[in-house]
Formats: C-alpha cells, structure tokens, sequence
C-alpha cells in the first residue's frame, strides 16, 4: 500500500537520514520517535516533499503526491489577518482537488480573528481546515498535542484513531503513554536511520539509556 525506499534525505545539503525502508501494508497508526534532533520532523516532512530526499515513496504502487498528504506539523501557519472562517474557506479554495466536509474537529468562534487567538486556538483552526478534507493518501501529524489543552489533546487522539481505521496515519509524538497503546507499529528514528520496536519496554529504555 505504502512503500518508502529512500536512500538519503537531506536538509541544507546535509545529510540527515538514510537506508530507509519501510513498507506499510494496510491501514493503522504508526508512531515515529526519537531525540531532538535526530531528524523525524525531517523525515515526516520528506514524505511531503518539503525537503529534499533520494529514493522512492509508493501509495498503491504510484507515486505519492504531495497534494495526498494531510501534513499537521508542529508549529501551524494561518494568516492573521483573516477570521477562522475565512481561513477555513481559504484552505477549501486553495485545495480544489480534494473533496471538503462541513464537520470540525474543534468548536471555535468562526468570527474571530486569528491574530486574537492564542497559539493553542490558531493550532486548532489550523488542525480544522487541513481535515476539513476526507480524501487523503496519507495523514502525517508531527507533535500535534504541543500547544493544545488537555481537553482538545483527548478530542485530537480520538479523531486521530478513527482517521487510522480506514487510512494510513503517522504520528511523531513525545508523549509515549498518550499514543502507544493505540498504535499498530512504532519506529525509532537514530543514528540516521528508522528501525521498528516491538515493545513499549524497548521504546523507554531507548530514551533512559542513550
């Protein structure tokens, strides 16, 4: 379903990771993790094509296009000078090629505008406007739990295992405990390059003994 056979990917003209093979077979939700700095933003963001990389990246033996890849990074964009609404409508008119629903993850105040909202609410909108969207490949959330409360964290897990039922979903995260359990692989990103874990215990003491 999904075949990633990169020989290197590469930020500034570094090399960053390499010798990459991962082939993901139905649909679930795999968790990518590592240290600061290891490169598993950089990873993530390769699949968008938003950094350089060499290699291979398949959906159902094509291709994938950026444009399939519903990306949450870390740290969101809006445009400040627009309300919730409008951005959300912005997003749906810059996307023409997806199919777009009226349901939202998270209730906001349409009206407001974004350059009054707090990160953890622009966050939000953002979040609202990518999903908006049901015709994905691919669903990529990068620490998405940064910046939001404890009540939207839960309600954002919960979207995120219904999406994995009938997508593929990958998701970086530090909070081992909040995802793992619901996770059908996990991956450590180290020493430039992506191996899979099998166990949670595996998981932890990578972060206590390296």
């Amino acid at each position: 379903m999904l075949d990633l056979n990169i020989e290197t990917i590469s930020y500034r003209k570094k090399i960053i990771l390499k010798d990459i093979k991962i082939s993901i077979l139905q649909f679930g939700l795999y968790g990518f993790f590592g240290k600061n700095g290891e490169g598993k933003t950089t990873f993530l963001k390769s699949l968008c094509d938003l950094v350089s990389y060499k290699g291979e990246i398949l959906f159902c033996e094509n291709i994938l296009k950026p444009s399939t890849v519903a990306w949450i990074p870390t740290e969101t964009d809006v445009y400040d000078y627009l309300t919730i609404d409008e951005f959300h409508k912005f997003y749906r008119l810059s996307s023409r090629n997806h199919n777009s629903s009226e349901k939202k993850i998270f209730e906001l105040d349409k009206n407001k505008l974004l350059k009054e909202c707090s990160t953890g609410t622009k966050k939000k909108a953002y979040i609202n406007a990518v999903l908006q969207f049901s015709d994905y490949s691919l669903y990529i959330f990068d620490e998405p739990f940064n910046g939001l409360d404890i009540e939207s964290n839960y309600i954002l897990l919960n979207h995120i295992i219904e999406l994995s039922k009938h997508n593929i979903v990958f998701i970086s995260s530090h909070i081992i405990e909040l995802v793992e359990p619901y996770l059908d692989k996990k991956y450590i990103v180290k020493n430039q390059t992506i191996q899979e874990v099998t166990k949670l215990q595996g998981l932890k003491s990578f972060f206590i003994d390296a």
